[in-house]
């Protein structure tokens, strides 16, 4: 796990603030911290598991898959404060980082059709729908996922 003043150094280095055998200036590091620090609050950032830095010793709580989007995305936002212009590769990085912290963030899953969705083409006969999707046998689902079995003859 990498610590607060590593990521933020090393997002400083991008943007050619920081030396790599420089120690961070206060002020510098007070200002990544706070930016690092509200960019976790917002989507797609939000679930990585992030906890608000305060120290440089502080530890980055997100998977070491997040950590260079993290990194170049932070950079990204840093590079308005110091008044430079965005270089295109590290706008790529950026991008690619973010694209790899929504995989880690996102979970996708299948959707279930309702019973009452016909499917396909051509399944009309008569003016009637002959394929449905698949509808659990007398099941009414509720809110809270649970079910409501119908009574006969309703």
């Amino acid at each position: 796990m990498e610590t607060a003043e590593s990521v933020i150094d090393d997002a400083l280095q991008e943007i050619l603030v920081q030396a790599s055998e420089q120690s961070i200036q206060t002020a510098d590091f007070q200002r990544g911290r706070r930016y690092l620090n509200r960019m976790m609050a917002v989507t797609p950032f939000v679930g990585l598991g992030f906890t608000t830095i305060t120290n440089p010793t502080d530890l980055v709580t997100v998977p070491d898959a997040a950590l260079e989007g993290i990194i170049f995305n932070l950079a990204k936002r840093l590079l308005t404060s110091y008044d430079m212009p965005i270089s295109t590769e590290l706008n790529m990085n950026a991008e690619t980082g973010i694209k790899e912290i929504r995989r880690l963030t996102v979970n996708i899953t299948p959707t279930s059709m309702p019973c009452t969705l016909p499917f396909g083409s051509g399944n009309e006969e008569e003016g009637a729908y002959t394929n449905f999707y698949a509808c659990p046998e007398d099941e009414i689902s509720t809110e809270q996922g649970g079910a409501i079995i119908q009574e006969a003859n309703t």
